[in-house]
């Protein structure tokens, strides 16, 4: 009687690769499959979209606008507010020239002048009763306040500080309607005005704060009842615009205000010049405060409370969002997330269904 031969050993099982080949070789893989996707664009052979890889596809496209540029939508800003307080700082290039209402200049050193007296070694003081008109070259800080007034018509001051550094010195004119030689100096100048009821000037800084920090304001000056007066930054806003694509018409993408008592500044980054352009005049409803308006091409602003502080800016997202092209995008991207799920389930219905 035959015996059955004997079963063969089985055959050693091969060892796996590493992690790091195996690794590897999905990585070559999908690269391959990326290739071939491309490649086989021209004669119609595009993978069928899942719905992994069109949720996949959304979030790149999400990514890839936030990190657009700005400029490609040449976004704007305007700030309206009504302040007690606001600080400039000129542009060294560009000459100044504002008219300032009747009232006395304070000067550390000047040349002599009719309407000066020097009353200290380091105090001349320049008395006007007429409209003067002031000179700024090489830039420098101007600060504007209202001060308290004993009439119904607000009073205001103004305080230049000449720029340090290497660079030319700023230098200070004061002209007024005689023929007399004009006042000048390069140290800090400082003017009250008498009680005027109009008054404005255009204004073309670099940078601009709006407002005073309540616990760091330093240049309080007496105000009703002799209680000191903190300068403040009373109600304001901030809008952005952005320019449609291919298109001159702009449109509006967000609205914030200020709080009472906020600082703002713009630019917000530190060290950061920009363009700013406006316009301030004393409030024309009869109160105590600066109308200031600012257009600038910068994106955001900086806005600084007792204990907090934040930027106010907007993203590209949110410009995007509001054209009626990137909405059709969308309606199209989630439209083929729905079929391609539908047909997803289809499919997995179909596998799993048991064959006769």
């Amino acid at each position: 009687m035959e015996q059955d031969a004997p079963n063969p050993a089985p055959a050693a099982a091969e060892p796996s690769p590493p992690l790091f080949t195996r690794v590897r070789t999905q990585a070559v893989a999908s690269l391959k499959g990326i290739l071939f996707a491309l490649s086989g664009w021209p004669r119609g052979h595009w993978p069928i979209p899942t719905v992994t890889s069109l949720f996949l596809l959304a979030v790149l496209l999400v990514a890839a606008v936030e990190l657009l540029p700005k400029r490609v939508s040449d976004v704007t800003l305007t700030v309206h507010s009504r302040t007690e307080v606001v600080e400039l700082e000129l542009q060294p290039d560009r000459t100044y020239v504002w008219w300032l209402p009747a009232g006395t200049y304070s000067l550390l050193t000047a040349k002599a002048d009719n309407a000066c007296e020097r009353r200290e070694k380091l105090d001349i003081t320049c008395v006007y009763a007429e409209p003067t008109a002031i000179t700024i070259k090489h830039g420098g800080t101007v600060r504007f306040e209202v001060l308290a007034a004993d009439s119904a018509e607000p009073r205001f001051g103004v305080a230049l500080t000449p720029r340090g550094g290497k660079n030319a010195p700023s230098t200070f004119e004061i002209h007024n309607r005689g023929d007399n030689a004009p006042v000048e100096t390069s140290e800090l100048l400082t003017f009250e005005s008498q009680p005027v009821k109009h008054w404005r000037i255009p204004l073309i800084a670099k940078r601009v704060q709006i407002g005073e920090s309540l616990s760091e304001s330093v240049g309080a000056t007496d105000g009703l009842e002799g209680l000191p007066h903190a300068p403040i930054l009373i109600e304001g806003d901030v809008r952005m615009f952005a320019r449609s694509f291919g298109s001159q018409e702009r449109y509006q993408v967000k609205e914030d205000r200020f709080d009472p008592a906020d600082v703002v500044q713009i630019p917000a980054q530190p060290g950061r010049d920009g363009l700013l352009l406006g316009l301030l005049a004393l409030d024309s409803d009869g109160q105590s405060a600066f109308a200031l308006t600012l257009h600038t091409d910068l994106a955001e602003v900086f806005v600084r409370r007792l204990g907090a502080s934040h930027e106010i800016g907007v993203s590209m997202w949110a410009i995007l969002s509001q054209l009626p092209l990137w909405l059709a995008l969308w309606v199209v991207l989630v439209s083929l997330i729905v079929v391609a799920n539908y047909h997803a389930a289809r499919l997995s219905g179909i596998q799993k269904k048991p064959s006769p």
